[in-house]
């Protein structure tokens, strides 16, 4: 079985930014990915972590080992389920950090958290949703602490209206707040 886990690289002004740390095994590949952008570990200056789940935060120890200097962030009621060496700072709707905006999307996990990224249209969904085989779904409702919460936070996502969404499970489809509204509306 393949279990697809994405994180996310950001180059802007003031340096690069991570978006999940991923699984424990995914540290290697952000080191080859900050290689093929020219950069180094150093370079590291924020990590966001979207939710507490192990997919997303296994690899935290070792990137943050290699990035000493990096800012961990993470959606404050997620943030004592986050297991770090590190202080790990809270994010909260309406915060920034850099040039992402933070959602709460809360549903998935109680801090779950998405970022937008205003001046490009790009929102990081996280887990609020993904998609599988080009069409878009909603995560396991066995790995949802709260499904109604969930639900309203696809439908604050759709109002957003972003040009691009990227999942952290699964690629990235075309028209995709048409595929979050047709999935909120056919329940």
């Amino acid at each position: 079985m393949e279990f697809d886990v994405r994180c996310f690289l950001l180059r802007d002004r003031s340096g690069l930014l991570l978006v999940d740390a991923g699984m424990n095994t995914a540290p290697d590949d952000i080191g080859s990915a900050l290689s093929r952008l020219g950069a180094q570990w150093a370079d590291l200056t924020d990590i966001i972590i979207t939710h507490s789940h192990p997919d997303h935060t296994g690899g935290l120890q070792a990137v943050t080992a290699q990035a000493p200097g990096a800012t961990v962030w993470a959606g404050g009621p997620d943030i004592s389920d986050i297991r770090s060496e590190v202080p790990v700072r809270p994010l909260h709707e309406g915060d920034y950090v850099r040039p992402l905006r933070v959602i709460s999307a809360p549903g998935h996990t109680k801090g779950h958290i998405c970022l937008l990224w205003e001046s490009e249209g790009l929102l990081f969904a996280g887990d609020a949703v993904g998609t599988v085989e080009g069409v878009m779904t909603r995560p396991p409702a066995p790995f949802t602490a709260d499904p109604a919460a969930a639900e309203a936070t696809l439908g604050k996502l759709a109002a957003l209206d972003p040009v691009r969404m990227l999942f952290s499970h699964g690629d990235e489809v075309p028209d995709p707040v048409h595929q979050l509204r047709r999935l909120v509306v056919g329940g």
